[in-house]
């Protein structure tokens, strides 16, 4: 059985020099995904706008994705990583934990904003709408 998340969030400052090498190996690896910077992360989580939970995996920085007209949210996954580089290994084995706590939370549903392959895989994630952009240089 896999390790819960618990539903309280780490603390930043007692995790930061854990995750932050994660958070620089997503900056790294997937530039097109990240336009953040490790210190907002830092920030975001430390001013409560953002948590972080952390398991022996990995681990994932969370925000609360609320709709402006309906006043529901969902549990956004924001950043997710896995110590052992498995693509998608994060939200592939906790993602049921993710819906406990956004069900503990009072959330609709949990998502994420990503092109990353590796969660067309996860049978339990639907695409909710397809974002289409034109790239303007200059």
């Amino acid at each position: 059985m896999e390790q819960p998340l618990k539903l309280e969030p780490s603390n930043i400052r007692d995790v930061w020099d854990d995750i932050k090498p994660g958070l620089e190996a997503v900056k790294r690896d997937w530039p097109e995904l990240s336009t953040w910077r490790v210190e907002d992360v830092y920030a975001e989580v430390l001013q409560e706008r953002a948590v972080v939970y952390v398991t022996e995996d990995g681990f994932a920085v969370c925000k609360l994705d609320t709709d402006t007209y309906s006043g529901e949210s969902d549990l956004f996954i924001w950043i997710a990583y896995a110590y052992d580089g498995k693509r998608g290994g994060i939200l592939t084995k906790y993602l049921p934990n993710f819906i406990e706590v956004a069900k503990h939370l009072g959330c609709k549903g949990v998502s994420t904003r990503s092109n990353h392959p590796a969660l067309a895989h996860l049978r339990e994630l639907t695409p909710v709408y397809t974002e289409y952009r034109v790239s303007i240089d200059g």
